[in-house]
């Protein structure tokens, strides 16, 4: 199987878990699945920037992004986060690729504009990939490496943008013809107006599910990407912890309900 998994929350914070997870990636790549992972570091991200005296904003669960905040987000997440990922696969005995967007052509954004109630917010350097080049990736994944994106990609003047990392993860899961997405998330799924953990979301009921402030902050976005690949390239989405024990295995390999799945129908 070809699998994207996008690492997020307690995955990059927690070196237990950091471990573990790094452990279940390098298990899958030795059974033969080609693996792909895309990562943000938004608390790491924060952290640096309080102590350089850069307040954070978000809106609807984005990043707003001046240019001083993106220059640390290229430090922050293509490098301290993504070399961490990298030593720690190698430590797994599993060989990986650091990455960004702006690495083998890979991924070129285009700025985002969002749009809600009439109005539209400038969140500055925030992008969507407008363009994915998976060449790199195949050439990785062709020579046993498992390629680890950071979640930033420049636009055609060469200009970086911060991307919200699940729809990073969503674009080159939809590029590489992925037969599963599978997002490490801190709330473990999506859960109900009582925060009971849902099972199953099918694809028409994520609109519902936003609109009525169900599902807020980041997992907005994470639902939105999942709605825009979810049954053209992409078969399957689950959205678990990196926490469960062995989760992620469990997940891929024997398809167990372990957090919220998501479907066509």
């Amino acid at each position: 199987m070809k699998l994207v998994v996008k690492i997020g929350g307690q995955a990059q914070e927690d070196a237990a878990v950091r471990k573990g997870v790094a452990r279940q990636i390098a298990a899958l790549a030795r059974a033969g699945n080609r693996v792909v992972v895309v990562h943000g570091g938004g608390k790491l991200l924060t952290q640096t920037l309080e102590q350089l005296g850069i307040r954070s904003e978000f809106h609807h669960g984005l990043r707003v992004t001046d240019a001083r905040t993106r220059d640390v987000a290229l430090m922050v997440l293509a490098g301290i986060v993504n070399k961490q990922w990298v030593a720690e696969l190698e430590t797994q005995g599993q060989s990986a690729l650091g990455l960004c967007g702006g690495d083998g052509n890979l991924a070129q954004a285009r700025k985002l504009a969002l749009r809600a109630n009439g109005l539209t917010k400038d969140l500055g350097f925030v992008g969507r990939p407008s363009k994915i080049n998976p060449q790199v990736l195949e050439m990785a994944l062709g020579r046993g490496l498992v390629p680890v994106v950071a979640s930033l990609a420049p636009n055609a003047r060469g200009e970086y943008f911060n991307i919200n990392a699940d729809d990073f993860a969503a674009a080159l899961a939809s590029a590489v013809a992925a037969d599963r997405l599978l997002y490490l998330t801190e709330s473990g799924g999506v859960r109900n107006a009582e925060a009971k953990l849902v099972p199953i979301v099918k694809l028409n009921d994520i609109g519902g599910l936003i609109r009525t402030g169900v599902v807020r902050d980041g997992m907005i976005p994470k639902l939105r990407s999942c709605a825009r690949i979810l049954g053209r390239q992409v078969r399957e989405i689950d959205i678990l912890s990196p926490a469960v024990p062995e989760g992620l295995l469990r997940a891929a390999e024997s398809r167990e309900l372990v957090g919220t799945r998501i479907v066509k129908r």
